[in-house]
């Protein structure tokens, strides 16, 4: 997911509406399967990533200031994980829990 979708941006339009589409549905998503299913629902917002898109949308922003999409990836990957579930229905920040789990490279 993206903050886009949670905040109002100029210009963002058709990107944010998008993303606020994901957020609900991952919401009510993860309700529906709270006493259903073992299936834990939660949305990743990854931060500003040194990809194409970023690159475009900021082209004044200094690239190596923003960490590469393969050291974000991990927290997706924990997604995977049985631990995870513990974030059934919440908006995790990437960068967050990379240090809490002490992942995310020093600065």
């Amino acid at each position: 997911t993206s903050s886009v979708g949670i905040r109002v941006d100029a210009y963002w339009g058709a990107y944010a509406v998008s993303k606020a589409g994901l957020e609900m549905f991952a919401g009510i998503l993860s309700q529906e399967l709270e006493n259903t299913s073992q299936t834990r629902v939660f949305t990743v917002n990854p931060g500003g990533t040194r990809t194409k898109m970023r690159a475009e949308a900021m082209p004044g922003e200094n690239p190596s200031t923003l960490p590469a999409p393969e050291i974000v990836a991990d927290a997706f990957l924990y997604g995977l994980t049985t631990e995870a579930g513990a974030f059934h229905g919440q908006r995790v920040n990437a960068r967050d829990l990379m240090a809490a789990l002490g992942t995310w490279p020093a600065s």
